[in-house]
């Protein structure tokens, strides 16, 4: 009765985590890779300095061209000057937060799960000034990463539950990456965010039929408007190979990121980053397009298999959000369909799936009990009815492969 206290048992997960992966175990660029990078940051930058120009000689509505609504005031029309210095590209993950969650901090800024006096302060220290040399000393003289890593954890094992090991998304170890081995695997919350993508992919029927498409026309071809760093194409590569050709169209200022992201963990291999008046390759594993060469592009990108954006349609406005749509319909192949993410969770945000019913009369809602998704707010929409789609069942998830 009054013997000492039992002590707790310890997670049944802790023995599946392994080390913390910080900035001093990344792989660094080799002078080659930097020097690449900064050939396309000089392009990058060049499509966002001829962009004004460009729409007024190609008639492009500048409202659509720009960053509209809640991004209006964050992304300025003239002036940005893309970095080069080596640690700016090396460490490029840390000025990437598209998600909400800040790498340098290991945490959002508006819902902080490990407060502090100094964290905005330094983020947007980071933002302004750029990436010190000596960022991964002072990274870790901040906080202990285990500390702010290990209560993911049980958030991603439930991701992977049930998860053949092929689509369980591997994030490569450069450009930055933090994360702990859970199973081998690094982790962190934009790599949980990545794989409750893939797993909605995966659970609607979307991956399958990427393979389908792949067998019968010897490519598929995905279309990301908004592609963040990367993360989302990188996975789809991993999964799906050689015949996923995958096009990102964003904001100069954003492709910048993915555009090097995918360019150099791939080597720029079969990776092309498109200037106006450049003809779209026949095929390709990568290529990026600014926004405002959609138009030119349109008759060369297709027949487009799946189109995808996530969490940033509601930030975009109404008519930026139909034209996207409308673009979608154009470029898709009838067979084509929509991944769609997204939800209108401010008063300012746009109600984009309104929108994309006016667009695409079928819609799969995606909701699983076998893999875990954003059951909220994720959904396949397409032009015409695809029992493949529309008649899949969730427990078909749980069949053993053939």
């Amino acid at each position: 009765m009054f013997g000492r206290k039992k002590p707790p048992e310890p997670a049944p997960w802790r023995s599946r985590v392994g080390a913390v992966h910080t900035l001093a175990d990344n792989h660094d660029l080799t002078p080659a890779q930097h020097a690449r990078c900064v050939e396309w940051v000089h392009r990058i930058q060049q499509l966002y300095d001829g962009a004004a120009a460009y729409c007024s000689q190609q008639g492009v509505d500048p409202e659509l061209a720009f960053a509209g609504n809640e991004w209006r005031d964050l992304v300025p029309r003239t002036g940005l000057k893309f970095r080069t210095a080596y640690p700016d590209i090396n460490y490029l993950r840390l000025n990437a937060p598209f998600a909400g969650y800040h790498l340098p901090i290991l945490d959002r800024l508006d819902s902080r799960r490990f407060p502090d006096d100094w964290g905005a302060a330094f983020v947007t220290r980071l933002g302004q000034e750029g990436i010190p040399g000596d960022i991964a000393a002072e990274l870790d003289r901040r906080y202990a990463a285990r500390d702010r890593l290990s209560p993911l954890v049980p958030d991603y094992l439930d991701h992977v539950r049930n998860l053949p090991a092929r689509y369980v998304v591997r994030t490569p170890r450069v450009l930055g990456e933090i994360g702990i081995e859970v199973d081998g695997v690094l982790v962190n919350a934009d790599v949980i965010l990545c794989q409750s993508r893939i797993n909605a992919m995966l659970s609607g029927g979307v991956i399958d039929k990427l393979e389908r498409d792949m067998a019968r026309h010897g490519r598929a071809r995905v279309l990301e408007v908004g592609s963040g760093y990367g993360s989302l194409g990188n996975a789809l590569k991993a999964i799906l190979g050689d015949r996923l050709e995958y096009i990102a169209l964003d904001l100069p200022s954003s492709l910048y990121y993915a555009a090097l992201y995918l360019g150099a963990i791939n080597d720029w291999q079969r990776s092309h980053l498109l200037l106006p008046g450049e003809t779209v390759p026949e095929a390709f594993d990568f290529l990026f397009i600014a926004n405002y060469m959609m138009d030119e592009v349109a008759g060369q990108i297709g027949p487009v298999d799946l189109a995808v954006n996530c969490m940033s349609f509601p930030e975009m406005s109404a008519a930026q959000v139909r034209n996207y749509g409308t673009f979608f319909r154009r470029v898709l192949r009838g067979d084509g369909v929509v991944f769609d993410e997204n939800a209108a969770l401010k008063p300012h945000h746009t109600d984009s799936k309104a929108i994309l019913a006016e667009l695409f009369p079928f819609r799969r809602h995606v909701s699983s009990t076998v893999v875990t998704t954003k059951n909220d707010c994720q959904d396949v929409w397409a032009s015409r009815y695809l029992g493949d789609i529309f008649d899949r069942s969730d427990a078909m998830l749980l069949r053993p492969s053939s």
